[in-house]
């Protein structure tokens, strides 16, 4: 995000970046209960007033660490208009949209069956379940015929403790094993409660014996199916708020045991009893709440719900028509899934911390009254006092409203007519239906407009488990710390590159080691630069001037950085983060470091020439400062120490501007003889380095050319090569011309390399040519082999159709030289 805002603002953009928090409340309050728990301390038994005392002292701390840590990150916030959900105009806005929904008819109450979450003591939303399959044991247990004939019809069941719930034993109407039984009645095990056998289509016959135990007020199914059978009575929780068995209708024996706790004991009561017909292991799935990892209990529970359909529609439909982009693409297809098949939203929250849900209940007419402030009396029957309802809202509730509250809405604030609708939203993709579509469907109903223009979801880092980093996990590093050791930038950079930003990635030593690397390679680069610019040298206000003289190497890095910017500025439009950290990175350090000031150190020097020097000053020093200033949204703090370090113009690299391509000519072929005569060298230099030449052996060197146009740039750049590549001589070779005598050969795409070798190693030279050609035509084989695919060539892209018969036919062309040579016999090891 950062990098996105830094980079708008040297564009010259209004910028805005709104620092801000939420009070999470579940996850704080969850927080908090575990704490004061380590302490001795239980939350439940202390006084609401305490509870939020607690937690707003757990929420200073936090926050004060939470904007160290920004402020350590170098995160380029506008904190004069910092923001956070519980400020009071904050709760206004939260009101405002509670009682907005309410009288349009989108927000209710009603019971419905919820995630309850018996550690918390709170219904939590789908979204704050996390699924997974775990081992238990399915008990098929026979209830006995009620009327006393022997059998009785088997059940099969991996909560047993819920026994003393059920209403009724289902079977499907089309399973002729059960058909007999509809209509009769068995007796509950345990409790010898008479209920009927019914028949119900909802009942899948394949699980256990294909009959279902129903137990309306602790199953989503089974109550579905009590609804669709009128005479079956409705039987009382059986399990209370903490998952404890409850009620007369739990033996006495059972009652006050927490359900994990219960269970064996009712399954040992069942099997003394004589109803376990028989058992079997079995692979479940089991909903876990996010913040406790408490199983869920599904609970049948006065709450409110937000209707969440209507709201859906325009979001869906700004995603598809493009008002809204979503990056990379390929969420859209999950985005549209989920939203095409919303459910209504939980939004009440059994716990303390939050924004008071807005509705007051009159004892004396039963009224419910959603008001923006609290009503003194009954609007409908003037009665006094009213009660406030005890629940509070889901913090996304509050969160939802984050693109257009924090700027000033439910008022008309100046901030919100110039920065509404944002511009980008980036965040992870693990809160695309909590945060990002919410977003979406509150914008269209509150203002009519989207919230931004434009989603980038990100990746997420993961440990060496796999696990995502979190907070809640408790596996995250410290950023402050990593910062404190390894430094800021180190650590920005790190995210970014080499991993895809956009793709989950493992996050370790190993990057920040290679972003820190990197960093020192920059650093390594000023210097140099500065050691090379006297006092009084000016700032490169501009791109120089090059001339028919200029050298190649000035006019390809010129090139290559134009290059690089066009690319790097496309891949940042396309938000490939990492793709644009990648092409920095390789600029800076294999064409700048590597290449341009090992080429240009004898001009820097002075030795050749004065007005060649000062060109070649002026040529590293725009390049680098350039570079400087693109590289400062990801690394800010280093580019800004090294700038300063350099000749500019202005006070802070943070406000310069954003350089653009065409600063820089254009020059390809400067681009083209660079590649032929950077090849030349790596090939020559491969070649000592394979011989073991010593430092100061130079060599001859000979070269055939691929073509005309690759002759004419070898002739011209000689020195460069010779100077570079450490060979005594460069001679062009013609076609058919036979191999030079006891030399070291090698075949590139641009032409056969041989480099000349004392006696005593020219044996060596058919062995590393028979290596090549056999890596080579092993090569060729592969490639052959998947153009011969008919699959490959029915599917493949053109161009990647393209490439592949190129690539075929150099390597075609390579091995054929180098079995040319190696047919020359005795005379290729003759001195």
């Amino acid at each position: 995000m950062d990098l996105l805002v830094r980079r708008a603002r040297m564009a010259g953009q209004p910028t805005l970046w709104l620092p801000g928090i939420d009070h999470a409340g579940l996850a704080t309050q969850a927080r908090v209960r575990s704490h004061l728990a380590g302490q001795g301390v239980k939350l439940e038994e202390l006084p609401r007033e305490e509870v939020l005392a607690r937690v707003e002292q757990w929420k200073r701390e936090h926050e004060r660490r939470i904007g160290a840590e920004l402020r350590a990150g170098g995160f380029s916030l506008d904190w004069s208009r910092y923001r956070y959900t519980m400020d009071p105009a904050y709760g206004r806005a939260t009101r405002r949209a509670f009682v907005t929904l309410h009288r349009a008819g989108l927000v209710y109450r009603g019971e419905r069956f919820v995630n309850w979450d018996p550690t918390l003591r709170t219904a939590i939303s789908d979204l704050e379940v996390e699924h997974s399959e775990e081992p238990t044991t399915l008990l098929y247990l026979r209830y006995p015929w009620a009327d006393g004939s022997p059998g009785g019809i088997v059940v099969a069941t991996v909560r047993p403790e819920t026994i003393f719930g059920d209403v009724a034993v289902a079977v499907h109407p089309d399973d002729a094993r059960h058909r007999a039984s509809v209509g009769r009645a068995v007796r509950v095990p345990l409790v010898d409660r008479e209920v009927p056998v019914i028949a119900d289509a909802g009942v899948d016959p394949t699980f256990g014996n294909g009959a279902l135990k129903i137990t309306p007020r602790h199953d989503l199914l089974d109550y579905e199916i009590f609804r669709r059978h009128s005479g079956l009575p409705m039987p009382p929780d059986i399990l209370d708020a903490e998952g404890r068995l409850t009620s007369d209708w739990v033996p006495e024996e059972f009652r006050g045991r927490d359900r994990e706790d219960a269970r064996p004991r009712v399954t040992e009561t069942l099997r003394a009893g004589g109803f376990v017909d028989h058992e079997a292991p079995y692979v479940h799935a089991v909903g876990r709440s996010e913040r406790s990892n408490a199983v869920i209990e599904p609970r049948l529970s006065k709450q409110w719900f937000v209707r969440m359909a209507p709201l859906a529609a325009p979001a869906v439909e700004a995603v598809r028509s493009g008002e809204i982009r979503l990056f990379p693409a390929r969420w859209e297809l999950t985005f549209f899934r989920w939203m095409e098949n919303v459910q209504d939203w939980c939004i009440s929250r059994q716990i303390a911390w939050g924004h008071p849900i807005p509705v007051y209940y009159c004892s004396a007419c039963r009224a419910e009254t959603a008001a923006e402030e609290p009503p003194v009396r009954c609007p409908k029957c003037d009665h006094t006092p009213l009660t406030a309802d005890p629940d509070v809202l889901d913090t996304w509730f509050s969160s939802w409203l984050w693109p257009f509250a924090t700027l000033g809405w439910p008022e008309d604030a100046p901030d919100l007519a110039h920065y509404f609708p944002t511009s980008l939203l980036e965040t992870g993709r693990d809160i695309m239906f909590f945060w990002v579509a919410r977003m979406m469907m509150a914008s269209y109903f509150f203002l009519g407009r989207p919230p931004f223009r434009t989603v980038y979801f990100h990746g997420i880092l993961r440990d060496e488990h796999g696990r995502k980093l979190s907070k809640h996990l408790g596996n995250s590093p410290d950023p402050v710390e990593l910062i404190r050791e390894r430094g800021a930038d180190a650590l920005r950079f790190s995210l970014v590159f080499p991993n895809p930003v956009d793709q989950d990635g493992m996050f370790g030593p190993a990057t920040l080691d290679s972003a820190r690397n990197f960093l020192t390679k920059v650093w390594n680069l000023v210097r140099f630069a500065q050691a090379h610019a006297p006092d009084g040298t000016d700032p490169p206000d501009r791109a120089p001037a090059l001339t028919a003289d200029s050298p190649l190497e000035n006019r390809w890095i010129l090139a290559r950085w134009r290059r690089t910017v066009a690319d790097f500025e496309e891949a940042l439009s396309g938000y490939e983060i990492t793709r644009a950290a990648g092409l920095l990175h390789s600029f800076l350090w294999y064409d700048l470091a590597d290449r341009y000031v090992e080429v240009s150190k004898d001009a820097l020097a002075g030795r050749r020439g004065e007005p060649l020097l000062r060109e070649t000053r002026a040529v590293l020093l725009f390049v680098l400062e350039r570079t400087l200033r693109l590289l400062h949204p990801l690394a800010p703090h280093v580019t800004e120490e090294l700038w300063h370090a350099l000749p500019h113009r202005g006070e802070l690299l943070a406000r310069a501007a954003w350089p653009h391509a065409d600063e820089a000519p254009d020059d390809p072929e400067a681009l083209i003889a660079m590649e032929v005569v950077y090849d030349a060298i790596r090939t020559l230099r491969s070649l000592r380095a394979a011989n073991r030449l010593g430092a100061t052996s130079i060599p001859p060197a000979w070269v055939r050319p691929s073509g005309e146009e690759t002759g004419a740039v070898l002739r011209a750049q000689r020195e460069l090569v010779l100077q570079q590549a450490r060979v005594g001589a460069l001679d062009i070779l013609e076609a058919g011309a036979p191999p030079p005598a006891g030399t070291a050969p090698s075949v590139t795409a641009h032409g056969e390399f041989y480099l000349a070798l004392p006696t005593e190693t020219a044996p060596a030279e058919r062995q590393t040519l028979e290596r090549e050609r056999t890596k080579l035509s092993a090569l060729l084989t592969k490639t052959e082999q998947r153009l011969a695919d008919a699959g490959f060539r029915a599917h493949a892209p053109p161009e990647v159709l393209k490439a592949a018969e190129e690539k075929a036919r150099e390597l075609a062309e390579r091995v054929r030289r180098i079995k040319e040579h190696l047919a020359a016999g005795p005379a290729l090891g003759t001195p």
